[in-house]
């Protein structure tokens, strides 16, 4: 069988060969076929994308797991070889399947593909004008694993803008793929490694850490695909988690065709989302807030304090809300003048954190609660949850603006959202 000694399209088309389940390509003494799983957007309720998925069979049909192709090829220039092959034989059965949506084509590469030069961008050109696949539809997803040159891999990455098409990263919390891959990437798309999802998804830990991690990819300005999903427990905490895509097996196997990868998208959309909302209503994390009662409390104890300055008093009014849990006033920089007055049912801090106490002198300018309060002087601003640095657990802060003998001061309230009111249901 002829060997690929080819990298450009032209040399690999020759190596695709048409039969009745689409199409497959010849790699020495092995056969490549296309597979594709659905990828969901939780927020717009469908599709968006398909990953394509490389599945191989030796001459006798016995499957062969990409990993283990891909480690019997050890030259570079075979690996890129292969590489552009199986994604070559992927958009020639995505494209013959005229799927007629906006929907993206998710193709998976090596990182080492990129070391050399930018050979890359124009071989994603040919593959874009060959098979009439606009390059906003394409995303290029690199592969967990080790580049002898993660700085070369950022710099052909970055080499390649302005671009049409997106990079993903793929199985991020495990190797290679971690926040040094995304601040050197700036990847647009990030894809959590099934075996965070598994661990989320066995309750055996604080699940705010899936919460947290997701909230931080956001803000480095990444959207999260969390992959591998396969049980009710991973798809719920991931949902209540803010995750952006899914897919898994939850959704249904990869398969040749798309439509039928995704036949049953819609039914399993309206499970999902019902199956959330019950969810919701028994295990939430954070339960909702009573607000209005809180609102008005800390805007009583801001009253109080604005006309006495008497930190304490004003702090006996807002612990008639049963949450209230620490009661503090810092000026218009944000500097903490006076001691935090704590709710008498709250817990001791504990000792471990008692090089953080008290909290005097503190300046607690960069929190979001005070710079909105700031912004709105007498609305009252509600924000968290946050990680408190007075008792090391998750709580709110409300916060006010208010004058007092012609200076601004801040007034702020952290309460726990353990205990916190529970609106009935409409």
């Amino acid at each position: 069988m002829p060997t690929v000694d080819d990298h450009t399209l032209t040399g690999l088309l020759p190596h695709l060969v048409r039969g009745d389940g689409g199409w497959s390509a010849n790699w020495r003494t092995v056969t490549l076929h296309s597979v594709f799983q659905p990828v969901l957007s939780i927020t717009h309720r469908r599709v968006v994308g398909y990953e394509a998925l490389l599945r191989a069979y030796d001459p006798i049909g016995t499957p062969i797991s990409p990993e283990t192709l891909f480690a019997a090829t050890p030259l570079p220039a075979d690996a890129r070889a292969l590489d552009r092959l199986a994604r070559c034989m992927h958009v020639a059965n995505f494209v013959e399947q005229d799927v007629d949506d906006n929907s993206w084509l998710f193709l998976n590469t090596r990182p080492q593909v990129f070391e050399t030069s930018w050979p890359q961008r124009a071989f994603i050109d040919e593959l874009s004008s060959y098979f009439g696949v606009p390059q906003e539809r394409i995303v290029i997803e690199v592969l967990e694993q080790p580049a002898d040159d993660e700085a070369a891999v950022a710099s052909m990455l970055a080499a390649s803008q302005p671009r049409d098409f997106l990079i993903a990263i793929d199985d991020f919390g495990t190797g290679f793929s971690n926040f040094d891959r995304v601040w050197r990437f700036r990847p647009d798309i990030v894809k959590l490694d099934r075996s965070l999802i598994a661990r989320a998804g066995k309750r055996d830990g604080d699940n705010s850490m899936i919460s947290h991690l997701i909230s931080m990819l956001h803000q480095l300005g990444t959207m999260v695909l969390a992959e591998g999903i396969e049980t009710d427990d991973e798809l719920m905490i991931l949902m209540q988690a803010d995750v952006d895509f899914v897919q898994g097996f939850w959704f249904g196997q990869p398969k040749p065709s798309v439509r039928s990868a995704s036949a049953q998208a819609p039914e399993l959309i309206e499970s999902m989302w019902n199956k959330f909302t019950e969810y919701e209503r028994t295990h939430a994390r954070h339960q909702r807030i009573g607000f209005e009662g809180l609102a008005e409390t800390v805007l009583a104890g801001a009253e109080t304090f604005a006309a006495t300055g008497d930190l304490q008093l004003a702090a006996q009014t807002v612990f008639t809300f049963p949450e209230a849990r620490r009661v503090f006033v810092t000026n218009s920089l944000g500097h903490q003048l006076k001691p935090s007055v704590m709710s008498p049912t709250a817990p001791s801090p504990p000792t471990r954190l008692a090089p953080l106490l008290p909290g005097t002198y503190s300046n607690w300018s960069r929190r979001t609660y005070f710079k909105h309060a700031l912004a709105a002087p007498g609305r009252v601003a509600v924000m968290g949850p946050h990680r408190s640095l007075t008792d090391g657990e998750d709580c709110y802060t409300a916060a006010i603006a208010m004058e007092r003998d012609g200076e601004l001061n801040v007034f702020c309230v952290d309460f726990t959202p353990a205990v916190a009111i529970v609106l009935p249901p409409h």
